[in-house]
């Protein structure tokens, strides 16, 4: 569960005929922490207002409702789905009432846009868990139930009945464990920064550069409560998630909300470093991903470090469909890995750098395949060009990679 004990939201609206530009702020009061050590308890009780504008099936209400009535049954919750051509004239309205929604849902930037202009929402960032969820959520700043509304949009991105991942045996020493959350923690606060700077990160990491979570929002001014919700490893590997908020300013509009970063570090001899950075997955995929890792049953000790993979196509810089999807392949290694990884990543031209978004992984059993492996390849979303390689994963931790290749796609 997050933690959030020393959250407090802080909004300040001046009115002039016009909604001009509020004060968003977080505060750190200490006395605070018990009244809010439960970041989910003005769900418990109250009344939620929640509007929605555009396509019904771009978000499935029913499902958020039924897993609301569950989780919170006291809770008092006012649906409206309103027409796109309706939407702010019915804001206006409200307003002069003094009962605008505590938080809306829109498709289109028509109906986001006027709300942006005049400052009156806070966009939330991160994925919600419940799909489709094709448009934008905000919470408003004169809603009647400001702390439910703050409330809601965690529970929005994050299970608060989640599980942490199921490890047979976690083998590492508390002075490595102290070691990797401190470089962990050190990376992610990075992220508004310059991470490839950063001493903690791999010399071998995939230089990144890290796109504002959204257009409008600005850059990242704040990452505070960060948190681990999972930690496993051996003396060779480590893996990790970390929870933490993130608050966005500088932009059209202000943005904040819980995100989370999965993390992969090995130990080298200058100490633990940041192998694989993913930043704000939605905690579902961090887990899944974790699983794939715990399935490996890593081994204490060195054994024989596995071989460089050698790549066979695509050729670097090759041009392929990106649909139907075409082949790509790699020679087995000897002696051959526990697990293979194939990690991708897209250029970011509008990226401060002009270089690479943050990596996707995909994981391959090598027992699947002969000398060779030969499989679909598992990426393609994304600008031009893409660029891949191979991870050579042994029971023991430890790793070898290939060199990148650059692809190319035609459509």
């Amino acid at each position: 569960m997050y933690c959030f004990s020393r959250l407090a939201l802080c909004l300040r609206v001046f009115l002039g005929g016009l909604l001009w530009l509020p004060f968003f702020c977080i505060t750190t009061n200490a006395q605070q922490t018990a009244a809010t050590s439960d970041p989910l308890a003005s769900l418990r009780t109250g009344s939620l207002t929640v509007w929605q504008s555009g396509n019904a099936s771009y978000l499935d209400w029913r499902a958020i409702r039924v897993a609301l009535a569950k989780d919170f049954p006291q809770l008092h919750v006012t649906y409206r789905l309103v027409a796109p051509q309706d939407f702010i004239s019915a804001l206006v309205w409200e307003r002069t009432q003094g009962t605008l929604p505590d938080v809306v849902f829109v498709d289109n930037r028509m109906q986001a846009n006027p709300m942006i202009a005049q400052q009156s929402v806070v966009q939330m960032i991160g994925q919600p868990r419940f799909a489709p969820s094709r448009g934008w959520w905000f919470m408003m700043m004169q809603g009647e139930h400001p702390p439910t509304a703050l409330a809601f949009v965690r529970w929005l991105n994050d299970d608060p009945h989640w599980a942490a991942p199921r490890i047979p045996a976690n083998s590492l020493s508390a002075s490595d464990r102290s070691q990797i959350e401190a470089a962990a923690a050190s990376a992610v606060q990075n992220l508004d920064n310059h991470i490839k700077t950063n001493p903690t990160m791999d010399p071998d990491a995939g230089l990144i550069d890290l796109p504002v979570q959204n257009a409008v929002c600005g850059n990242i001014v704040e990452l505070f409560e960060p948190v681990v919700r999972f930690i496993f490893g051996n003396g060779n590997l480590a893996i990790l998630d970390i929870a933490y908020n993130e608050n966005i300013h500088g932009g059209q509009v202000v943005c904040s909300g819980p995100l989370n970063t999965f993390l992969v570090l090995r130990k080298r001899d200058d100490g633990w470093k940041v192998l694989l950075l993913q930043q704000s997955i939605p905690f579902q995929l961090s887990m899944n991903q974790a699983d794939n890792f715990i399935r490996l049953g890593l081994s204490q000790g060195l054994g024989v470090p596995p071989g460089v993979p050698t790549l066979l196509e695509p050729f670097d810089g090759e041009r392929q469909m990106r649909f139907p999807k075409q082949d790509m392949s790699w020679q087995q290694t000897t002696p051959r890995p526990a697990v293979y990884l194939v990690e991708s990543q897209f250029s970011c031209p509008k990226c401060e750098y002009k270089q690479w978004s943050p990596s996707s992984i995909a994981f391959v059993n090598p027992k699947q395949y002969g000398d060779a492996v030969r499989m679909l390849v598992p990426f393609g979303q994304g600008m031009q060009p893409h660029r891949w390689r191979i991870w050579a994963v042994g029971k023991d931790g430890q790793i070898a990679l290939s060199e990148w290749r650059t692809v190319n796609f035609t459509n």
